[in-house]
């Protein structure tokens, strides 16, 4: 099945994380419209599809980018050679049957489980260039609990949770059978009250990052109106509480002027504010080509843009120069 159109469990193992730490978030993100995943989302899926395509032996489709071949077939190889003689190696392997037994709303698929004798390893594929830790991961640790319960394997058995990120390198962390059973308890708890009437709201920068309900949940925007009246004041230390309040802010700010932009790009209005178009900008197609056509005049080559050479008169064949145009911008308009 793609990954796309997979049927994803209420409380997925993917926002595990968010869902401990903020109950409150399922019943606040559930209000929020539905929005198609961005570039960065649509990149992830098809390098996942790609290294599950590698890893079953299948034929990699033609003109598929040669940078998410490189990085898929990396993840295979990190896999592979994981472990050396493995009783059992299973990709893209569905735990809703081990984690609903659980929690009937839990549920999600691990990227790769192989196992060792009595040692059992998770394996997930992050694609971002932001690296992400394997160490107390709620999401790894939940793939490991169902992967546990799914294979009724004892509590004696070790498990070892990897993050493989083919732009940044590779994050391991261990934990005991008994370990994932206490997860399972704080685990079972969380889900039970993030699906309550009155799950209540946390936030922090951890837990809102990804959060799509940052412009409605209440509790952020009073945690904002408080830090805005009572950190920030002159002659003030800075303290990692400030810090973490800031990215707070930050977070909830980016989240409004998201939501604006959304907002006036499907016509309606708001107040005061409208939409600036991106202004055009162009660049060399080709700086190699660039440098051999202002071989003999590379004084108006070097370190200039080509609308900067098109100032000093200089003609410019237009199979050289590409036309790019910013995003459209949030501005106040103009009485």
């Amino acid at each position: 099945m793609q990954h796309e159109t997979r049927k994803h469990a209420r409380l997925s193992a993917s926002r595990t994380d968010r869902f401990m730490q903020c109950p409150g978030s399922y019943r606040l993100e559930s209000l929020m419209p539905y929005e198609p995943a961005g570039e960065a989302a649509a990149i992830g899926t098809a390098i996942h599809e790609l290294s599950e395509i590698i890893l079953r032996n299948g034929e990699v489709p033609a003109g598929t980018d040669p940078d998410h071949v490189a990085m898929a077939q990396n993840y295979a190889e990190f896999v592979i050679n994981l472990v050396e003689n493995p009783r059992k190696m299973m990709i893209e392997v569905n735990l809703d049957e081990g984690l609903k037994s659980l929690h009937p709303a839990l549920g999600g698929t691990a990227d790769a489980i192989v196992v060792e004798g009595e040692h059992l390893h998770v394996v997930d594929l992050k694609t971002g260039r932001v690296a992400v830790d394997a160490t107390d991961n709620k999401q790894l640790l939940t793939y490991a609990l169902g992967a546990m319960r799914q294979f009724k394997a004892p509590s004696s058995i070790t498990c070892t949770m990897h993050i493989y990120q083919p732009r940044v390198g590779h994050s391991k962390w261990t934990v005991t059978g008994q370990e994932l059973v206490e997860h399972g308890r704080r685990l079972q708890s969380a889900a039970e009250l993030a699906l309550s009437s009155d799950a209540p709201t946390n936030p922090s920068p951890d837990a809102c990052r990804y959060c799509k309900a940052k412009t409605i949940c209440p509790s952020m925007r009073e945690k904002v109106q408080e830090t805005a009246r009572s950190d920030f004041k002159p002659d003030t230390t800075v303290t990692p509480e400030m810090l973490d309040n800031a990215a707070l802010v930050t977070a909830w700010a980016d989240a409004v002027q998201s939501a604006a932009k959304e907002q006036l790009t499907s016509g309606k209005s708001i107040q005061g504010w409208t939409m600036r178009i991106g202004r055009k900008t162009k660049f060399w197609k080709d700086e190699a080509l660039v440098m051999e056509a202002f071989k003999d005049m590379l004084i108006a080559w070097e370190l200039k843009s080509p609308s900067a050479v098109l100032k000093l008169g200089v003609e410019v064949s237009e199979d050289l120069v590409g036309e790019k145009v910013a995003a459209p911008s949030l501005v106040k308009a103009k009485e």
